[in-house]
């Protein structure tokens, strides 16, 4: 989801994400110790979960009374989050 989607595209985007799989307990959860022996298979999972909420943050960015500073923040953060997970 690249491009500038619809509502109705996010909303079935997350709809049909495995949310659970980030949870404690999921598959795909992780503690901060994790983090500290395995960084390379933490960061897979947090790109996992990035790519589900990306779309979100680009639809928060069109809505015309998030502040300009909000706005700087929610693109520095996707834009390292899109070098660090393509």
């Amino acid at each position: 989801m690249e491009q500038t989607s619809t509502f109705e595209q996010i909303d079935a985007h997350i709809n049909a994400a495995d949310l659970a799989a980030y949870k404690t307990g999921g598959t795909k959860h992780f503690s901060a110790s994790l983090a500290a022996t395995d960084p390379g298979g933490v960061l897979t999972k947090i790109c996992g979960i990035y790519h589900v909420i990306k779309p979100i943050l680009q639809g928060v960015l069109l809505i015309p009374f998030i502040p300009a500073k909000w706005k700087e923040a929610i693109r520095t953060f996707t834009g390292l989050m899109d070098t660090l997970c393509p």
